[in-house]
């Protein structure tokens, strides 16, 4: 088995599973047709029984997982999971993810945050929604990070809450540093913006890119 066999394996560990093309992404960016490429290595690990595929969703590319799959390949989470996946891969692009735990437990907390990383110098615990969330939902779910935050267990980590935005929620409200955003690609464009900027001027240290 080829060393890119092994990693996609490992992705599909890492992760519980993952599209055609976020593999494409993930293990095969550096191939001049990585979809043709991806496609032929997916199915020989299929033949081979190394990985299985959810080919039942309509107008979607096919789920892969591993075989046996630590979760259902019709489990309601797999779009959740793919979410995730992407989020690494976003984050990525932007800059290098140091770490990325994927429903780590934390340590003196009650709560099981979707991942727990290390990017651009900073810790993050990121929360992943598919569907939107109301403000009494936010609340609740972010009440375990206070009690969390008070215990004196806080690492100067952010929260990130990823998906669909209350807008009528506000995040100043929390005394730990908490936003919600569409998508990474909005931390790309600013941290665009933010670069572009400081190329122009001497910040000395003094300029900070505040997410």
């Amino acid at each position: 088995m080829q060393k890119r066999d092994l990693n996609i394996l490992d992705s599909l560990e890492k992760f519980k599973c993952l599209e055609r093309d976020q593999i494409a992404e993930l293990h095969f960016s550096q191939n001049a047709n990585p979809i043709v490429n991806c496609n032929r290595v997916l199915k020989r690990l299929r033949d081979q029984g190394y990985i299985q595929a959810n080919t039942n969703r309509a107008f979607k590319q096919y789920v892969y997982f591993l075989k046996p799959s630590t979760i259902k390949i019709d489990s309601q989470k797999i779009d959740h999971y793919l979410m995730i996946a992407q989020g690494y891969i976003d984050m990525h692009k932007i800059k290098p993810v140091s770490s990325y735990l994927i429903e780590p437990k934390i340590q003196h907390a009650k709560f099981i945050p979707d991942v727990y990383c290390q990017w651009i110098g900073k810790r993050w615990f990121l929360e992943y929604q598919n569907s939107f969330y109301t403000t009494n939902q936010l609340i609740n779910k972010l009440e375990k990070y206070v009690e969390y935050f008070k215990k004196g267990y806080w690492k100067d980590e952010r929260v990130l809450i990823i998906g669909k935005v209350n807008k009528k929620f506000d995040t100043r409200d929390f005394p730990f540093k908490f936003r919600q955003i569409e998508s990474i690609d909005v931390l790309k464009d600013e941290f665009e913006k933010f670069n572009k900027y400081q190329s122009k001027i001497k910040c000395n240290g003094m300029i900070k890119w505040q997410i």
